[in-house]
This record gives structure tokens, sequence and C-alpha cells, in this order.
């Protein structure tokens, strides 16, 4: 059998070969969503250079729409449910905003845990390799798990040494974890999101904040005076793909996505996160200002004192079936497992 088209007579090989070109030339556009504004870090560093560079990758026949805290898709809440329900193609997300998903990653976000977000992004990235946290993650194609730099106190006027120094304190927390910390050591922790923390400060409702350097709270430095240096956690944060739509597209466009994403993606985070602390530590240099850097055994305090913590978020975390967690957490704290 032949068949006609435009007065052309195809065999059907030459019109399957015909059909699939035309498919090939067809464009493929994908959205791709955050949590902060359109001039953040995650935006301008990040997802936008990504998505330029796939659309290079694939000779423009792929365009990534990128998304923001400014569209109806950029609630820190919904970033993976709007991936698995397909509202959009990829999403970067919080780990801590997404209530109980995600829960054996945040086995990185215990004190101490995290010395820097390179080896913490790196060895985030191996439990999920491994296979120790890809079970919670069935539901999307993972593109990247990182860290940032370790998480700190910072405080409007009190300068805190001892962990003894935070018992009333009202202090802003990213996710439950970091809450369970500050209440055990008589705190009192606020999980508010990064547009609710500087009317917070100026409305004396809090009285510091437990946040990286690299934070997207603007007026952090006009806010903050003292800054205690302890690696008192990391948050951890997703990059995941609608699992049927990467699988629906054409196999060399796969391969460009995986190409930019996995080990390579993972590796940007310790230069990107340095960069982005960069302007903040030096506004904490200005006069009037001060940074305490813990000596060892002021450390070693730190880390006594929170290990009951630790210990009852990994008891936690072994009810809820991550019968290893134990075993992973000092495995973490090992030079060579991220910590």
């Amino acid at each position: 059998m032949r068949f006609k088209i435009m007065g052309w007579q195809l065999a059907p090989t030459a019109l399957l070969a015909l059909c699939a070109l035309s498919v090939q030339a067809q464009t493929v556009r994908l959205t791709m969503s955050h949590f902060l504004g359109p001039q953040s870090f995650f935006q301008v560093d990040l997802l936008e250079p990504w998505a330029r560079e796939l659309e290079r990758k694939t000779g423009g026949r792929v365009q990534v729409d990128v998304l923001n805290a400014s569209s109806p898709l950029g609630n820190v809440r919904k970033q993976a449910s709007q991936v698995k329900d397909g509202v959009v193609d990829i999403a970067l997300g919080l780990r801590g905003a997404e209530g109980d998903r995600f829960s054996r990653s945040s086995i990185v976000e215990l004190p101490f845990v995290v010395t820097d977000a390179g080896s913490g992004s790196k060895a985030l990235w191996k439990l999920f390799q491994d296979g120790v946290i890809a079970d919670e993650y069935r539901d999307f194609k993972v593109l990247a798990l990182f860290v940032h730099n370790p998480g700190l106190i910072h405080t409007k006027a009190t300068l805190v040494t001892e962990l003894a120094d935070l018992k009333g304190l009202r202090l802003r927390v990213p996710n439950a974890t970091v809450a369970a910390a500050l209440k055990h050591v008589g705190a009192v922790p606020k999980l508010l999101q990064p547009d609710e923390i500087i009317p917070a400060l100026r409305t004396n409702q809090l009285d510091g904040i437990v946040t990286n350097w690299g934070t997207p709270i603007a007026g952090f430095n006009d806010e903050m005076t003292r800054h205690t240096a302890v690696p008192f956690y990391a948050s951890a944060f997703f990059i995941v793909m609608n699992k049927a739509r990467y699988e629906s597209l054409p196999s060399d466009i796969r391969r460009a996505v995986d190409e930019l994403s996995g080990d390579a993606l993972v590796a940007q985070f310790g230069p990107l996160w340095n960069k982005w602390d960069q302007p903040f530590q030096q506004g904490a240099q200005a006069p009037g200002r001060v940074v305490l850097r813990p000596d060892t055994a002021l450390l070693q305090r730190w880390r006594s004192g929170l290990q009951p913590v630790s210990d009852a978020h990994l008891a936690k975390l072994e009810s809820l079936g991550f019968k290893s967690a134990r075993q992973v957490y000092e495995q973490l704290l090992t030079p060579s497992g991220g910590g």
C-alpha cells in the first residue's frame, strides 16, 4: 500500500519517518516553578540558566517557562504537589514546607550534620542514589536534592553564646526539626515563611531568626545585629519533575534533561551557596554588629546539649519505618559521610 500526500506517493516506511520528523520538530514547552521572587538567587543564578541551557542543548526544541512566587503557582507549601498533579512540569521546593512529605530527608537537617552546602548536598544526593530515601520520591523524576550552608542563630540584640542564652527568645524557624531543637532548650520557635519575617521583627513579635547566611529575607542585615556561627541545622530542598511528563519526552530531550541534572546539578550548590552567602556575611561586619565564632569546646557543649533532640528525631523516623535512621545519621557525621 502507498499513500498520497500533496501529490506525492509515499511508502509506509517513508510516511512513518515523516511523522517522526514532524513530532521531533514540535516545540516542547515545560513549566518550572519555585517559591522565591523573580530577582531571587534561585531564579537568576540557578533556574533561568538551567532552563536556557536545556533550550540550547535541544536546539530550541524545548522552551522552559520559569514561574516564581509572584505567580499563583509560587506557594512554598505546594511545589511538590503541583508537580505530582501535573499542574507544573518541574519545581524547586523546600522540604520543610511540605508537611510530612519527604520525612526521611529531614535526617540531614539535624544539628551538626551539615558543615557546608557542597558536601551536605552530595551526601543527601547519595542517600537518594543508594536507595536510602529513594522511595519517598517514587512519584517523581528527581533532578536534584540539596542543602544550604548551615543555619546559624541571628538576633536583634541578644548575643547568644551558650545554649542557655536561647531560653525565652522568640525565633523564626524554617521547619519542625529546628522547632523541636529550640523547644528543647527553652526558646519559643515560630514557623514563618520568608515574607512574614521582617514584619514580625519590626512589630516586636520576634527576637531573631535561625537561618543560613544566604537568606532570601530582604532587610536581613538591617534587623540582625548579633550572629552566632553554630551549625544549628540545614534545610533540605528538592528539584523534581512530573514522572509521566518526563517519560513522554523524546529520548534525546530526556537525555538533555539528565545531562543537566543529577551529579552535575548537585555539584553546583556548594559554589552557589558560597556566592549567595557573601553579601550577607559582609553586611554582618558593619559597625555595631557582632559575629561569634565558637571555639571547639563551646561547639562541643552545643553538640552535647542538642544530642537529645537528634536522638528523639531519629526515634521518630525509626517509628515511621526508617529502620536504619541511626546508622545513616552516624555515617553522615563522619567526614566522608557529608557532615
